[in-house]
């Protein structure tokens, strides 16, 4: 079994969180890989940063997500770190690593989100925010 620890954000700009496409086009905060001697905040900043070319600081721990995928016939252990972030500056641009990088509507992020981890760390954030929950379940 291999384990894999990664860290992103969900970055908020007024009305609206930057989200990514990704390969398999599904909706999704910006993440990826720890790596080297990086802190998990160091790395969401990076991952959103060249994923979108979005700048972004931390607000606060969001808490992670774990999950269990398959690559090249091995079982890939998963546990992504989630950071609340607010806009600093730029505007989206998908890097090479996505298909597309937007802002989107906060009433509209509910019916693109796919992955219940993700949903769910969603929720946190508009908690943190005290926004109502956009979500019906």
């Amino acid at each position: 079994m291999i384990e894999e620890v990664s860290a992103g954000g969900v970055l908020f700009r007024k009305d609206a969180v930057l989200l990514i496409k990704n390969p398999s086009n599904v909706w999704t905060f910006p993440k990826g890989l720890i790596e080297g001697t990086e802190s998990p905040e160091e790395t969401a900043i990076r991952e959103v940063l060249e994923e979108t070319g979005v700048k972004g600081k931390i607000l606060a721990p969001l808490g992670h997500i774990a999950y269990w995928y398959m690559r090249e016939g091995q079982k890939v252990k998963k546990k992504v770190i989630f950071y609340l972030m607010e806009y600093l500056e730029g505007e989206p641009k998908p890097s090479w690593e996505v298909k597309d990088a937007k802002f989107i509507p906060l009433h509209e992020v509910e019916k693109l989100l796919k992955y219940k981890g993700d949903k769910e760390i969603f929720k946190k954030a508009l908690h943190m925010f005290n926004l109502p929950t956009l979500f019906q379940g």
